[in-house]
């Protein structure tokens, strides 16, 4: 076969639609498994102990697809790190507004959608909460970021209940709140082995909403 015709007969594999999905939709169903896979084996066995080979053989895809999509099994573990944190701050952005709540209302409704969406799949929590800790410098750097999105998220809260003239809350203590809370959960979770059931839920929102607006009355008295 020439160059040619194998490169007309490569543009017509690329075109075929298998089960109804084009060459960019399996490659993206094959990423989603992958990523799906990793979720369920770091979460069981942590990310150490969890290998490119055994995600690859849950996710019933060859390594090949794997490094089409990732160059290592950090990168997966930050796509999916990625894919967790937008998959929970979708759903607090979603968060209904009442004008006529109270600061201590609106933060205790956040936190409790926080919490439920760690305990709707527990491997999100595990995964999140409890393996990114020492892998690595970039992953640590992740982290960061994700806590300085929900400083933003806790700065925004805070605006909406100050003098609208005033200042703007400083970031540095919504990202001392931020991990605090964030400490909260992944104690509660190593208290519960990695489960937040329906008796432990509770008890953490209730203690993260103190958390908040105990900082908060003190940066009242403060100012």
């Amino acid at each position: 076969m020439t160059g040619k015709a194998r490169s007309a007969a490569k543009q017509s594999t690329a075109g075929r639609r298998i089960k109804g999905l084009d060459a960019t939709e399996r490659a993206q169903q094959r990423r989603e498994l992958i990523l799906d896979a990793a979720l369920e084996l770091f979460a069981r066995d942590g990310y150490a102990n969890s290998s490119i080979e055994t995600i690859c053989q849950m996710a019933y895809v060859g390594n090949k697809a794997f490094y089409e999509h990732f160059s290592t099994k950090e990168a997966c573990y930050l796509e999916l790190l990625q894919r967790n944190t937008h998959t929970i701050f979708e759903k607090l952005y979603a968060a209904p507004d009442n004008p006529d709540d109270s600061e201590a209302d609106v933060t205790r409704q956040l936190l409790t959608m926080f919490v439920d969406a760690l305990a709707d799949d527990p491997r999100v929590g595990v995964v999140t909460f409890g393996q990114s800790g020492g892998i690595s410098p970039t992953v640590e750097r992740q982290r960061r970021a994700n806590r300085r999105q929900a400083a933003d998220l806790i700065r925004s809260v805070w605006s909406r209940f100050d003098d609208p003239a005033g200042e703007r809350p400083p970031e540095h203590m919504a990202i001392a709140v931020t991990g605090g809370l964030f400490d909260l959960i992944a104690d509660a979770l190593d208290q519960s082995d990695g489960v937040l059931t329906a008796r432990t839920r509770t008890p953490l929102v209730d203690d993260m909403t103190d958390f908040v607006l105990t900082v908060r009355a003190g940066m009242r008295a403060g100012s």
